[in-house]
């Protein structure tokens, strides 16, 4: 995290000249320039915990950094996880099919190339540095921050997240379980009524999986089944 104070950090990214380190100095001013977030070098991640919640927005530097020719970062995704969900499908596995260790606790991911075409800040002149961050970081807080209040709220969920997040092989699943394990059941099958009718091209697999519910068969994580048998667990509820 980040433990310098934010007048040194802009002078290491000004007269930095390595392309690492100066997508690391980059990095750590944005998170400055996030309420609440920190750079965690690491994890290439800035990463906001309060609550047992984390929100992580992941970074990934160009393959085509030279010192000196291009030097540029962007932002590859965006991911919540909470605690208290992950202890919920630990003690609840009848509720949720399995999915890996990693992220047990994750409420949802998007890729950001699907949510703007600005995904990345060019870095290379030294002079253009911090400002080009300061656009950079208004720009996240247009696109980013709001996303991240969307999977908030529980009892918002239905109405605020963005139909990307609710395709067949998206995160529908893992927010009808954060629905469930926070108690908005009402809320849950509401969400449930717009994946179903989003996706309409899928019923035969979302009926398929509903079958494999009804004779303790698990699908895979992510798959329109999925869906479908947490539609029938939900019924159950």
């Amino acid at each position: 995290m980040n433990v310098t104070q934010p007048d040194d950090l802009t002078v290491r990214l000004i007269q930095a000249e390595k392309s690492a380190d100066v997508v690391h100095a980059g990095a750590a001013c944005l998170a400055g320039m996030l309420d609440g977030f920190g750079w965690v070098r690491s994890r290439q991640s800035l990463e906001r915990r309060a609550a047992g919640r984390c929100e992580v927005i992941q970074l990934a530097k160009s393959n085509r950094n030279r010192s000196g020719s291009l030097i540029k970062f962007m932002v590859a995704s965006l991911t919540v996880f909470d605690a208290g969900l992950g202890a919920w499908r630990r003690a609840n596995p009848e509720l949720t099919v399995g999915r890996p260790e990693s992220v047990e606790s994750i409420v949802c991911a998007a890729s950001f190339l699907d949510l703007s075409g600005q995904y990345f800040v060019v870095l290379t002149r030294p002079e253009d540095r911090p400002a080009r961050l300061e656009q950079f970081a208004a720009h996240l807080r247009e696109i980013a921050l709001p996303w991240f209040a969307a999977a908030a709220e529980p009892e918002q969920a239905v109405l605020t997240a963005p139909d990307a997040l609710l395709t067949a092989w998206g995160f529908a699943q893992d927010l009808l379980e954060f629905l469930v394990s926070t108690g908005h059941h009402a809320q849950a099958r509401m969400l449930w009524e717009r994946v179903r009718k989003q996706n309409s091209a899928h019923q035969q697999a979302f009926v398929a999986g509903q079958a494999m519910a009804g004779t303790g068969e698990r699908p895979r994580w992510h798959t329109p089944e999925a869906l479908g048998w947490s539609a029938s667990v939900l019924e159950l509820l």
